[in-house]
């Protein structure tokens, strides 16, 4: 079994501009587990426990979804937690620019994977960053004040070219994401 995502890749500039946001959130946010830069990306479909027979279909599937489609551009910003304020576990950036677009690959990827039997997505797409994992609780009113001091951030653009299946390998130090196969956009 291969543990599968599609996702999108950040640029290096856009991983660089992260870690600083995460940097200065850490001098005011405790107990919170930062994603490593080499471990962001922007997941459109997490696949899970996969048999290898199965990676072709997979790979076919995205190959249909992007089909027709254009190259866009992305920024993140618009931090967020969920499942919300009171309860956060998960930090978060969104997307300021080409949340459309992302929208649509995520839908198109989905419909493609149903037709080839992939289980659909249960829960409305939410196009998200994790950014950072919280471990210990943090104040409502802390999360509140992340919320709206880090609203103007945001990253610089970056071309969307295509979508990415990964291979997730869980270590003892965290997992390694190693890509199988891209699906390229038109431009």
């Amino acid at each position: 079994m291969k543990r599968l995502f599609i996702a999108l890749e950040l640029s290096k500039k856009q991983k660089e501009e992260v870690k600083i946001l995460q940097s200065h959130l850490s001098e005011y946010l405790d107990g919170v587990r930062w994603v490593k830069p080499a471990g962001m990306h922007l997941t459109l479909k997490f696949l899970g426990d996969t048999e290898p027979d199965k990676l072709e279909l997979v790979k076919s599937a995205m190959d249909q979804a992007v089909s027709g489609l254009k190259s866009f551009e992305v920024s993140y910003g618009r931090g967020g937690v969920f499942p919300d304020p009171a309860r956060a576990r998960v930090i978060w950036l969104g997307l300021k620019e080409g949340e459309k677009d992302v929208r649509k690959l995520a839908k198109n990827i989905d419909q493609e994977l149903q037709e080839m039997n992939f289980a659909p997505e249960k829960r409305e797409f939410t196009p998200h960053l994790t950014i950072g994992r919280i471990r210990d609780k943090i104040s409502k009113a802390k999360i509140e004040q992340f919320i709206e001091r880090e609203k103007s951030f945001v990253t610089g653009n970056v071309k969307i070219d295509g979508v990415v299946l990964f291979e997730s390998t869980l270590t003892p130090q965290g997992a390694i994401h190693t890509p199988l196969h891209k699906s390229a956009l038109e431009g």
